[in-house]
């Protein structure tokens, strides 16, 4: 197989996507001091699995505005929650609304991902597959036919 331009965003996502989102799990629960134990390697393992699928997926997502558009979404609504939690405002009908509507925009980017990689992935191989048999079923006909 070889790379295409489509492959670049994997490759960006399987290089930085990793460390990222270990950092992001350092800093959330505060295990930097976790050094020996196997609570970091497990979790390195876990994500890297998360993000090796992510990266291998991404070949079959063919418009990226939309994933993109949410993902900056969705760190605006986390600056926004971090910066309601600093200001003593955590429990704020605000601050609940853009928690919510976070949760909603990561759901809505997974459901936009999946969708393409559903699209674009599984429905054309489903497709090929359908008529190799269909080809192959004519091809059997035919060959009873004859005889």
């Amino acid at each position: 197989m070889r790379f295409t331009r489509g492959d670049l965003p994997g490759i960006a996502i399987a290089l930085l996507g990793g460390p990222a989102l270990f950092l992001l799990f350092l800093a959330s629960y505060d295990v930097w001091d976790h050094r020996g134990t196997p609570l970091l390697g497990a979790m390195a393992g876990n994500f890297a699995v998360a993000i090796g699928l992510g990266a291998a997926f991404s070949r079959f997502v063919r418009h990226w505005e939309i994933p993109v558009a949410l993902l900056a979404g969705l760190l605006a609504i986390v600056g926004g929650v971090i910066w309601l939690q600093q200001s003593d405002n955590d429990g704020t009908a605000l601050a609940t609304t853009l928690k919510l509507a976070g949760v909603a925009d990561f759901m809505l980017l997974n459901l936009v991902v999946g969708g393409q990689v559903i699209w674009f992935g599984l429905i054309p191989v489903m497709d090929r597959r359908a008529a190799r048999a269909a080809a192959a079923a004519e091809a059997a006909v035919a060959v009873a036919d004859e005889q």
